[in-house]
Parts: structure tokens; C-alpha cells; sequence
């Protein structure tokens, strides 16, 4: 079983209660569900599906467990990035984990990379995600079908020799 089935059924057994409370942000399981399954669509748009790798470049927020759910539904890896790292080791992790897509919040200031953005609080993107279902995904809708044996995400270790160290 994947952990996005796993969410699913608790979002059926409990969908109006409280899954999420960040700063002022208090989401029920079936809002969270909603707006997960909007951006894993998003995604799945965009080519998006399980082996493929998603960075993103968020802080902790409400937002960002959104989009760790939304990568995970369309079937990907995510990759974190801490925006407090020296944009050298932010570089070094994303030519070694060489995402698809890297998501930001805003306009976050980052290594000038070759990997396609996508800025959740564009207009465009706003927008685009509105006009979506926020229904759960079948694999008919993901790119490829999702296993329980696919990546989930990529963590990279402080590395004691002063280089991170993650999957390879």
C-alpha cells in the first residue's frame, strides 16, 4: 500500500476533521485532500509521475505538506530544500538529484539551475489550479501506474566531508 492510499482512507474515514494546523492554518483531511489532488493533477499535466523527481523549495507551512502530498499522489519523489542553506549545497543537491520540476512558494531566491518552476502563488497557476478537480488520482490519471516500490523522496545527509551525501 502507498502512503497516498493511506491518506485517502483516512481522509474517508475522517474528512471533516482537523488533519493540519500551521500558523493560522487549520485544514480539515478533505481540504487538504482537495488541494493535494489539484496540484498532483497539476503535475501529472505537466508530465509528472512516479520515478520522476519534484524539489521543493518551500518553508514549513501548510503549503508545503500540500505539496509533499501532491508530488506523492502524482506518483513522484519529493526533494526538500532548505532555504537557508548556502545556494552552493542547494546547487550541489539539485544537479545530483536532477529533479523535473522545482516548486516554490513565492519568488525564492535560488542557484540559477536548469530546472523548470513552477511558482504556486502565480496568477497563472492560481488559476489553473482552481479549474481542477480536487478528486483523488487513479493511476488511469497519473503518467505511469504508481507502486508501493517507487521512490517516495530523496533526503541528503550533512556529509562529513563537507559534500552532501544522498541516494547515489
Amino acid at each position: 500500500m502507498t502512503l497516498t492510499q493511506l491518506f485517502e482512507r483516512q481522509v474517508e474515514r475522517d474528512a471533516p476533521a482537523l488533519a493540519l494546523v500551521a500558523g493560522e492554518d487549520e485544514w480539515s483531511y478533505a481540504e487538504l485532500a482537495a488541494a493535494a489532488n489539484r496540484l498532483a493533477r497539476l503535475f501529472v499535466s505537466r508530465g509528472i509521475g512516479p520515478e520522476d523527481v519534484v524539489a521543493l523549495a518551500m518553508p514549513r507551512s501548510a503549503e508545503m505538506v500540500t505539496a509533499i502530498l501532491a508530488v506523492l499522489a502524482a506518483g513522484a519523489a519529493y526533494l526538500p530544500l532548505d532555504l537557508d542553506y548556502p545556494p552552493a549545497r542547494l546547487a550541489f543537491m539539485l544537479a545530483d538529484a536532477r529533479p523535473v520540476f522545482l516548486v516554490t512558494a513565492d519568488a525564492a531566491v535560488l542557484p540559477d539551475v536548469e530546472v523548470p518552476r513552477l511558482t504556486l502563488t502565480s496568477s497563472e497557476v492560481v488559476a489553473e489550479l482552481a479549474a481542477l478537480p480536487g478528486g483523488p488520482l487513479s493511476d488511469r490519471d497519473r503518467v505511469r501506474p504508481l507502486r508501493p516500490d517507487h521512490l517516495a523522496y530523496i533526503i541528503y545527509t550533512s556529509g562529513s566531508t563537507g559534500v552532501p551525501k544522498g541516494p547515489r
